[in-house]
């Protein structure tokens, strides 16, 4: 019975294993897609290893940590939110069951790197630095030759507007260029620890991700990287104070994202046209969403509510009329406000609290402290200006980049990772 047991872990250890290297060859060719293909690759990962699980009790530990509860709760709020939502989507068919199911199953992904070896550990990470380097290359070069790598993956067919097939390419490439900028401090952390002169390496990595958002107009890359620099900075110095700092930054976008929709009230229509057009449009949702938060300010409007407030447009300066809340607010703490309200925003806080502490406790080392807060500071900066807060790929794609801690070394009195 043992010996079968132990065959059953075995064969399940290495569907799990298929998978995860599977996702780490597919990242570049995922993230140039537009990023929509992390889920099902977190998906898959984490439920073959939750297979895993069942079989062999062991390893995931930090599943006993408060975050968990925490998001576990923050989902449910969301998904009950659904009842009173103006936007018509099935309570357990729709969006928001899908995210949950989606989650539970994420939350294992972690446990596929814990389970590796020392020496698959060695290897995943030169794979991960090989993958990362491939993968700004090819982003760089698709934006340099005006998306000639998208057009020959998915060729313009007969009938179609070249005008939007050129637009969603360059959607598509933004989003990747988003992915590798969380995926960044990681992959920055394995060149360091892996080479002697990894910094250098990773300021290869860096400039390349830069020029090639500079190429796309994707204007918030360069400011993210910059940004989560210092906070990186600092934790590599001083590992409990950049952590803090970091996670500071996360939860102050959730208490005062409401600061910023008064503000960008306040900015009068002259002013706007000075600013770029997408700029312009991210203040005016801002502005529109705390308008709608005050309707709702303790259970929000409901589960993807902001695609229904799609009346309101205003004119750009080429006479188009722009709808002002374009699916989301472009700002995932005004989206937790304006959807869930009061309580999901605390219930989030909670989370990050809880990741917080769980951070403190096991990244004490300068090589994690560093990856954990300048991780956490470009999601943070992202997560403001640009990414809807259900995007499935999203939450995959966070906790593929946050399991990448894991290969980094630990201090000697850290627990395991998370």
């Amino acid at each position: 019975m043992a010996a079968s047991k132990t065959k059953l872990i075995k064969g399940l250890d290495g569907v799990s294993l298929t998978w995860l290297w599977l996702t780490v060859l597919l990242t570049p060719a995922l993230a140039i897609a537009g990023g929509l293909g992390f889920q099902i690759a977190g998906l898959l990962v984490g439920v073959s290893t939750f297979l895993v699980w069942l079989a062999d009790r062991s390893g995931a530990e930090y599943l006993q940590s408060l975050w968990p509860i925490g998001l576990i709760s923050f989902l449910v709020w969301a998904w009950l939110s659904s009842l009173w939502s103006t936007y018509d989507d099935s309570l357990f068919g729709g969006n928001a069951a899908t995210l949950f199911i989606l989650t539970l199953a994420l939350l294992f992904v972690p446990l596929a790197f814990l389970r590796l070896s020392k020496r698959m550990k060695s290897t995943l990470s030169l794979a991960f630095i090989i993958i990362g380097l491939l993968g700004v290359a090819l982003i760089l070069f698709d934006s340099a030759s005006g998306y000639a790598l998208s057009m020959w993956v998915d060729p313009i067919a007969a009938g179609d507007d070249p005008i939007r097939r050129y637009s969603n390419a360059e959607m598509n490439l933004g989003r990747g260029q988003v992915s590798y900028t969380q995926l960044a401090w990681p992959i920055a952390g394995l060149m360091m620890m892996r080479f002697k002169h990894g910094i250098w390496l990773a300021a290869v990595f860096f400039l390349g991700l830069s020029v090639s958002a500079q190429l796309n107009n994707l204007s918030i890359v360069i400011p993210a990287l910059a940004l989560s620099a210092g906070f990186a900075g600092l934790a590599w110095w001083r590992p409990r104070l950049g952590i803090y700092l970091a996670f500071i930054l996360g939860i102050s976008s959730l208490i005062f994202a409401p600061v910023l929709g008064v503000m960008s009230g306040q900015i009068d229509p002259d002013t706007m046209r000075q600013i770029p057009l997408s700029w312009e449009h991210r203040v005016r949702m801002w502005a529109y969403s705390w308008e709608l938060i005050q309707h709702a300010p303790l259970i929000g409007h409901g589960f993807d509510s902001a695609r229904v407030f799609d009346a309101l447009t205003f004119s750009a300066p080429d006479g188009r009329d722009i709808t002002v809340m374009s699916m989301h607010p472009h700002n995932v703490g005004l989206q937790i406000w304006l959807e869930t309200g009061l309580i999901g925003v605390g219930l989030m806080i909670f989370t990050l609290w809880a990741l917080l502490r769980a951070a403190l406790k096991t990244c004490q080392s300068s090589a994690r402290a560093m990856t954990v807060a300048g991780l956490m500071s470009a999601t943070t900066i992202c997560g403001a200006v640009t990414i809807g807060i259900w995007q499935h790929w999203w939450w995959a794609l966070i906790v593929l980049t946050v399991s990448l801690i894991i290969l980094l070394p630990a201090a000697p009195h850290d627990e395991a990772c998370l």
